[in-house]
């Protein structure tokens, strides 16, 4: 199992990376993006060990813009573009069933996934799986995690998907795979 330091260094780059995409897309401008970025960072070092870390772009909502209004749906797209892998976006992730087996089998995986709110919605043994997020970055910095330690449990590396969803699916199966 990775450290809370790892996860909290990979959700402080991927927070980093968050901003600096919206403002090369034209959502923040170059003094919103180091504001948040650094209201951000102090937030990550501030949860405290156990605890879910916050994903940029819905801190950027609650916390940066204190908005509730914001189309985080057109942010969650837009990043799409600047994430080096090929990143599916699904309003259906919710509807995936919670594989309770998995995370029962693999109790450091669903940490992973529950500290970075990154839930697993799909999953053959330890052959494939799906994480889902709003946000592409932390999606993606979560599969690597699990990758990682799929890999030092059976010796073999799975293939892994990433998507995107929605805030309300993305909280749904939060929610529903981790209680929060």
């Amino acid at each position: 199992m990775p450290a809370t330091d790892v996860i909290r260094r990979q959700m402080s780059h991927c927070g980093e990376y968050t901003f600096q995409a919206l403002n090369k897309i034209g959502k923040l401008s170059p003094e919103d993006t180091s504001k948040v970025t650094q209201k951000y960072l102090k937030a990550v070092q501030s949860v405290p060990k156990g605890q879910p870390f916050p994903d940029a772009i819905h801190f950027l909502v609650t916390e940066g813009w204190q908005k509730d209004e914001i189309d985080i749906l057109s942010m969650t797209k837009s990043l799409l573009r600047y994430t080096k892998t090929k990143i599916s976006h699904i309003a259906f992730a919710h509807q995936n069933e919670t594989p309770i087996e998995f995370y029962n089998d693999y109790p450091a995986i669903s940490e992973i996934c529950r500290l970075m709110s990154a839930p697993i919605i799909q999953v053959s043994e330890k052959d494939f799986f799906t994480v889902t997020s709003i946000n592409p970055f932390t999606g993606t910095a979560a599969a690597r995690l699990v990758l990682n330690e799929i890999e030092a449990e059976v010796g073999k590396k799975a293939f892994y998907f990433v998507t995107t969803t929605d805030l309300n699916a993305w909280k749904y199966t939060c929610k529903r795979h981790f209680g929060t």
